[in-house]
């Protein structure tokens, strides 16, 4: 029996979660924002363990990513099921465009979603899918006047075709903090409840809840309840910015929260987050009017001894485990992410070997370089790239990158000059740029590492025999750096113009804390 598990149950940049229960399975999507594929997706049988399946998006005709920039594309993701199919709705704020995709389990378990897309013309972020009777509701967050005043709106939608049937109509102002955001509806025992985000996401975000007896509104809640669950007012403990929250039953009934949070380390007296926001989950009791939810803290550590109606449906221990690829399978595994569109014309898996082709295209030309990375998912971690002699630099630069947005970036590059290896830092901090040789190596790379701490970020590589490599601060690819939460720290290998990088094993794994 599972006696506690450790939160986040899905490590590094993976916000805004949502959670449909179909059968004995759960699946759960997150926002991607200018990453492809676009909407990731999960699924687990114990809601501790989680299988990475490929992302939603993967067509222009889903969501065109090609001219989001940093921060942008996907935003919150919702997921329901009902009619025998998946319905997935969600914002690509690169084309300012609300939609939903829907799709079907096929007889191997797989879900096929459809390509093209159903849009629902309303102006807002943040879009819940409600299906009661037959009908469809969809909730979200917009300005309802020119002085910056969010709120809570709802229409009622033609689900064929994507025609407002009545709407958008205000339901809630939320509790008057900044940014109400982040609904959805839930019912039950005949009342609405309405989940919300409110503080904006950073330290005064919090998850806060009204309720009503019409589906309309008016949504309310009692003077003593919000926020309902937050870690505001509590800066000393490991998990902060809680907010965005979804609520699910399990397959015994029993309801569960999840929500997003950040893991910010302390360095010299302040705060820096370079995983982003991630997913959290709780045990909620609602045998009363309001769900009590984990005895009212966002722990790092959830304790389940007070929860033995939970405790059932946790029939397998958390394994938390290193991220190996040996690329010995026909396709990329769905932890890959590329910038805004698919890497398949310059992408080869053969022989358990993954071989990355250059291109012109930089990362801060906001296009598609040839860029192949994994998040970040723990404070102080490995990730290293071992290289196949078959490798060839050309007239171009291969290498390692760790960024958290298109002006805040650095890289590791080797480029081939009369017979020598020549090691160079390239690195951007918003208007900050530096460009440097570190010296030369006899020979082709043999491998690459960049080894994470939370204040620091360092950069190395050898071809067997030599060294090189540069520190420097993780500050630089923080979130307070960019002044933005959106996305967090993203690590990869990186391939400029007629290079081609061959690879036969890429490793993320934690290590200890300096």
């Amino acid at each position: 029996m599972v006696e506690s598990y450790q939160n986040p149950i899905l490590r590094g940049m993976y916000p805004d979660p949502s959670i449909v229960l179909v059968t004995d399975t759960y699946y759960m999507v997150n926002s991607t924002f200018e990453y492809y594929p676009g909407i990731a997706l999960s699924k687990s049988t114990d809601l501790l363990n989680w299988t990475k399946l490929p992302g939603i998006v993967v067509t222009t005709e889903q969501a065109d990513l090609s001219k989001a920039k940093s921060n942008e594309g996907i935003f919150a993701v919702c997921i329901r099921f009902f009619n025998d199919h998946f319905y997935v709705i969600t914002t690509n704020f690169a084309e300012f465009k609300n939609f939903i995709i829907k799709g079907k389990l096929n007889e191997n378990g797989e879900i096929l979603w459809e390509q093209q897309r159903l849009e629902i013309d309303i102006m807002g972020i943040d879009p819940d899918l409600y299906h009661e009777n037959g009908r469809t509701y969809v909730t979200f967050t917009g300005y309802i006047d020119d002085k910056g005043t969010k709120a809570i709106q709802q229409a009622e939608i033609e689900l064929i075709t994507g025609a407002i049937l009545r709407g958008p109509e205000v339901i809630s102002l939320g509790t008057g903090g900044r940014d109400v955001e982040g609904p959805h509806i839930i019912k039950r025992e005949n009342t609405y409840y309405l989940l919300a985000a409110e503080g904006g996401t950073g330290v005064g975000h919090m998850i806060t809840m009204f309720k009503s007896d019409n589906l309309w509104g008016p949504f309310e809640d009692h003077s003593t309840i919000n926020p309902i669950f937050t870690n505001r007012d509590r800066a000393n403990e490991p998990l902060q910015n809680i907010g965005h929250a979804d609520l699910f039953q399990d397959t015994k009934g029993n309801w569960w929260l999840t929500c997003l949070g950040t893991r910010p380390s302390t360095i010299d007296f302040k705060q820096i987050t370079n995983m982003g926001r991630e997913t959290l989950l709780y045990p909620v009791n609602w045998e009363k009017e309001w769900p009590e939810i984990n005895q009212g803290i966002p722990s790092e550590v959830v304790d389940m001894s007070q929860f033995p109606k939970h405790q059932k449906v946790l029939v397998n221990e958390q394994k938390i485990l290193p991220f190996v690829d040996e690329f010995n399978q026909p396709t990329l595994n769905p932890e890959w992410l590329s910038l805004r569109d698919s890497l398949k014309e310059i992408i080869l898996l053969q022989h358990s070997t993954l071989t990355l082709k250059g291109c012109s295209t930089t990362i801060e030309q906001r296009t598609t370089p040839s860029f192949l990375g994994v998040r970040q998912t723990e404070k102080a971690e490995t990730f290293t790239v071992t290289v196949e002699k078959s490798t060839t630099c050309n007239h171009g630069k291969i290498g390692i990158t760790s960024m958290i947005n298109d002006t805040h970036f650095a890289a590791l590059l080797v480029r081939e000059e009369k017979g020598k290896f020549i090691v160079s830092r390239s690195q951007k901090v918003e208007d900050l740029i530096i460009e440097e040789d570190l010296g030369s190596l006899e020979s082709l790379p043999t491998k690459f590492e960049l080894i994470n701490q939370p204040a620091t970020k360092t950069f190395i590589v050898t071809d067997g025999k030599k060294v090189l490599s540069f520190e420097t601060s993780s500050l630089h690819f923080s979130n307070e750096a960019i002044a933005a939460l959106n996305t967090g720290d993203v690590q990869g290998i990186y391939v400029l113009d007629d290079a081609s990088l061959v690879v036969k094993e890429i490793r993320r794994q934690a290590i200890d804390v300096e």
